[in-house]
């Protein structure tokens, strides 16, 4: 059986609306200037700071910490309904679920708003566990939650890691991990080849099928067996 850990956003769900959302009322709050889409679209899956950088006053840490609070307060509220899961993962996650395979959703994002946003797209069941940054800092970067994954245990070398940036593929190489990138997300094809992908899907479906190709166990198990 393998062990898959999945990047939250930009792989199995868009955010974008929700941080817009969310990044606006924030900046409300403070008397900031909103970013523009294109800074937020860059942020994805890469650090929280990313979506407040350059505003005015968040070069001072304190600033950039009541920034990420207001965030944080806006998306336990209404952010978690304004994502988008993408085309096919739910069948793709039940179906490696019933495979027996042991998977975990990776992010860096506190894990307590990411178990709520799984849970939201009854996704939550499929894995072992959700491993996230922190909403204060210091914050955590992707290679450091895979650290943390061993640390606990959770983590062995030859599992797969599957995200859309290159900060997700270096993470796995860095951890004995196979990367394999996903270009539907917020990430490019060629920064990811760059950054070590081993692999590339233009689509969920895409995935799925390389997974049907390269793992052949039945599928036998219950993946909802842990709600019973």
């Amino acid at each position: 059986m393998a062990l898959i850990c999945f990047n939250l956003d930009g792989t199995l769900v868009d955010p974008m609306h929700a941080m817009e959302h969310c990044v606006r009322l924030a900046c409300a709050d403070l008397g900031l200037p909103a970013p523009a889409r294109d800074q937020l679209a860059a942020a994805v899956g890469r650090s929280q700071e990313a979506m407040f950088a350059g505003l005015p006053g968040m070069d001072d840490p304190t600033r950039m910490a009541q920034a990420l609070e207001r965030y944080w307060v806006h998306f336990a509220a209404e952010g978690i309904v304004r994502h988008h899961i993408y085309q096919g993962t739910l069948l793709m996650l039940a179906r490696l679920k019933l495979q027996g395979h042991r998977l975990y959703a990776v992010t860096l994002q506190p894990a307590r708003y990411a178990r709520q946003v799984l849970h939201h797209f009854d996704l939550l069941l499929a894995f072992e566990d959700v491993f996230g940054g922190a909403a204060r800092p210091p914050w955590k970067s992707k290679a450091q939650v895979l650290e943390s994954m061993r640390e606990q245990g959770a983590l062995e070398p030859g599992g797969f890691m599957v995200g859309d940036g290159p900060e997700d593929m270096a993470a796995a190489r860095s951890n004995g991990l196979i990367p394999l990138g996903v270009t539907y997300g917020f990430g490019g094809a060629e920064e990811l080849r760059r950054a070590g992908a081993l692999e590339l899907f233009p689509s969920v479906a895409a995935l799925d099928d390389w997974f049907k190709e390269k793992l052949h166990e039945p599928e036998t198990l219950d993946s909802f067996s842990r709600s019973e």
